[in-house]
């Protein structure tokens, strides 16, 4: 059994969700969307980009209504033709953070090949620190894109999720797993950090749902079937909500998905479907409650 889901009182056979959101404030569309999803109860929490354009925004209203579960979604990366925004901590070129016209690499692979350890653990640092300057009650921190979790940097991830004492987003994954997602080369490092954490200590992931941005106007069906299939431990749903719109059809070619992303998660009935279905319900500011002190 999950031991930290022990620990929070949960039994071996429960099922436990968390209904992340990703990427608000990349744009208005974004933080409209997310925050209605917040609002009806089927999205329990999400995560800012607070190097993104519409952060302020994203911020002011979480200072505004603090009740909303929102953590820092870390990012080495802007995946955008027409949207870029760049590092917060240094624009030097020797720290491998950003590229050849000053943002953020396009592409996972082109961040984890250039950003030195030392510039990630400082970037990261700074991006945490603007959240909280801003007046957001960091619950948790997570990742843009898996750069951040990649074995290269991931002891600073954990390092910086203990110091500022919140969760990370951690799944608890195989081997096995990690070469089906073309992460074979770096799997025995990965596992190698997973098996030095305090699991009673240190919130990990039974299973994590991040393919979502799939071509779909219609997603209600989809995540109720997902839904139905979870399995006992501790489950990350994400999705990235967005209103359709001129805005959005001009920075992201995934407009249909996270327009349909934010149809079936502003509509009230699949938190609804979520309780009927006998899942725990929880968000990452329930798992921080639970925190304890690793060591690392």
């Amino acid at each position: 059994m999950n031991t930290f889901l022990h620990k929070m009182g949960f039994a071996e056979d429960d099922r436990v969700l968390i209904t992340h959101i990703d990427d608000m404030g990349f744009c208005h569309a974004a933080n409209m969307a997310s925050f209605e999803c917040l609002d009806s109860g089927a999205a329990s929490c999400g995560s800012v980009l607070v190097n993104a354009p519409w952060f302020p925004e994203a911020a002011a209203i979480c200072k505004n209504s603090p009740q909303y579960d929102v953590g820092v979604h870390l990012t080495f990366t802007c995946e955008y033709d027409t949207l870029r925004w760049s590092a917060i901590s240094t624009t030097d070129p020797q720290s491998g953070l950003v590229d050849a016209e000053g943002y953020l690499w396009r592409t996972r692979e082109d961040s984890i090949r250039h950003v030195t350890e030392k510039a990630a653990e400082a970037e990261m640092r700074a991006q945490i620190d603007r959240a909280i300057e801003a007046g957001i009650d960091v619950t948790h921190i997570d990742t843009h894109m898996g750069s951040v979790v990649h074995p290269k940097f991931i002891s600073s991830y954990l390092k910086l999720a203990d110091e500022y004492g919140v969760p990370a987003f951690l799944p608890n994954i195989t081997k096995e797993r990690l070469s089906q997602l073309a992460e074979g080369e770096t799997a025995d490092d990965y596992v190698e950090v997973l098996e030095k954490i305090d699991k009673g200590q240190v919130p990990t992931l039974d299973a994590i749902i991040i393919n979502t941005l799939i071509d779909m106007d219609d997603k209600k069906a989809y995540y109720r079937e997902l839904i139905d299939d979870l399995k006992p431990g501790l489950t990350h749903l994400l999705f990235h909500p967005a209103k359709k719109g001129d805005e959005l059809n001009a920075i992201a070619d995934t407009f249909a998905s996270r327009n349909a992303d934010y149809l079936a998660f502003s509509d009230p009935e699949m938190k609804v479907y979520i309780e009927e279905a006998g899942i725990s319900h929880i968000g990452y500011r329930d798992l921080r409650a639970h925190l304890g002190k690793q060591r690392l």
